[in-house]
């Protein structure tokens, strides 16, 4: 195996191109720098680079991210993993709080999810994020996860708080 940094032991999960999309984001001071294939840093949202996450739409009232659900990400029942739900609204959330500010990605003090239906490998996700407040200290965002498109089956929705430091 080749190296790889010390927080990731596991080649096939981690990225190894370096900057994360956050970093990403504040250097360039551009929110629109993120378009196009999600970069990880190689952390626990490295499975939706691995996927092939796409992030389509960014603006200052939210963003759109793309990825079709592959083996990788799903759990004993072959269906989308309830932690891959979770990851999405975290990403997806903190990329709708980028498009109102890229320096200020802030830090995740409250997120739940609710699940509607199962997801399964081959499904293409949209993720359709949206800023509901953003304040001097608090941004509040909701994501919902739809099968195929806006107008296909929601399968899962959730809701993310972020303070600003």
């Amino acid at each position: 195996m080749r190296s790889v940094s010390r927080h990731c032991r596991f080649r096939f999960f981690c990225s190894t191109r370096g900057e994360a999309f956050i970093d990403k984001a504040r250097r360039l001071n551009d929110s629109k720098a993120l378009m196009g294939p999600f970069v990880s840093a190689g952390r626990f949202d490295a499975c939706l680079e691995t996927a092939g996450m796409v992030v389509t739409g960014i603006s200052e009232t939210g963003a759109v991210c793309e990825v079709v659900v592959s083996e990788a990400l799903t759990n004993n029942y072959g269906t989308l993993h309830g932690g891959v739900i979770a990851t999405l609204v975290d990403v997806v959330g903190t990329i709708a709080l980028l498009g109102r500010d890229p320096r200020r990605a802030g830090v995740s003090i409250e997120m739940n999810q609710t699940f509607m239906t199962a997801a399964r490998p081959g499904d293409r996700i949209v993720a359709i994020g949206t800023v509901l407040k953003y304040g001097g200290r608090l941004g509040f965002t909701h994501v919902d996860l739809w099968r195929d498109s806006a107008s296909g089956t929601l399968l899962a929705s959730g809701r993310h708080t972020k303070m600003f430091t």
